[in-house]
């Protein structure tokens, strides 16, 4: 028995120090080294929901959603229900466009966790992919409530806006935002807002807000 402990805790150390590196590796832009290591992390460790979480977040921000959802499918079927594959299962479904499936992973989240902010401005986003604005600025605006700070939800709500049509109050919600030192995109999504207000002469691309949701 005492052998066996050692071994596992061997194998922990070994895919902690893996995903140090690999994070390492991820900040000097070495993506090919990052996604070995990671991958490696995860064959060692399939029963740790967490190190497969991370290994399909790395695959999606490298261009390999699919992969990354068969990841997670995978630890899914070990660990159903856990709450970091759902969340991490969601966002994959929303970079895939499966609004629907990722809509019903999210309100699982929040079925057991309502304040979480983090899957209400998920659940925002998936809402407006599929068209209900309505519904997702309620989602957009209980995180305001919970967090009223929360810059993600302050930006999607003022795109939701937009997008349901009324490019005045969107324009006018970008323009509470669009201050010194907010994010380059609150700047560019307060352009096309003006622009569709009649504010700018340009043409808005409503199809890139609907990707520039967060």
């Amino acid at each position: 028995m005492l052998l066996a402990g050692c071994a596992s805790s061997a194998r922990r150390d070994e895919v902690a120090t893996r995903m140090r590196v690999a994070a390492v590796a991820e900040q000097a832009g070495q993506e090919d080294v990052a996604l070995s290591l990671y991958a490696a992390a995860a064959a060692q460790a399939p029963d740790r929901a967490e190190v497969q979480a991370r290994y399909a977040h790395a695959l999606l921000e490298y261009g390999q959603p699919d992969q990354a959802l068969h990841v997670l499918k995978e630890a899914g079927r070990r660990h159903p229900q856990d709450p970091v594959l759902l969340a991490a299962g969601a966002r994959v479904q929303l970079a895939l466009g499966q609004a629907e499936a990722a809509l019903a992973s999210y309100r699982q989240l929040l079925a057991r966790a309502p304040g979480d902010v983090l899957s209400l401005n998920g659940q925002g986003v998936a809402l407006d992919l599929l068209g209900r604005h309505v519904e997702a600025q309620q989602s957009y605006r209980t995180v305001q409530t919970i967090e009223p700070g929360n810059i993600a939800a302050a930006n999607n709500l003022a795109l939701s806006t937009l997008l349901a049509g009324d490019a005045n109050t969107a324009a006018a919600l970008f323009g509470r935002l669009d201050r010194p030192g907010a994010p380059e995109r609150v700047q560019q999504n307060h352009a096309i807002a003006r622009a569709a207000a009649g504010q700018e002469a340009a043409e808005p691309d409503l199809n890139a807000l609907a990707a520039a949701l967060r």
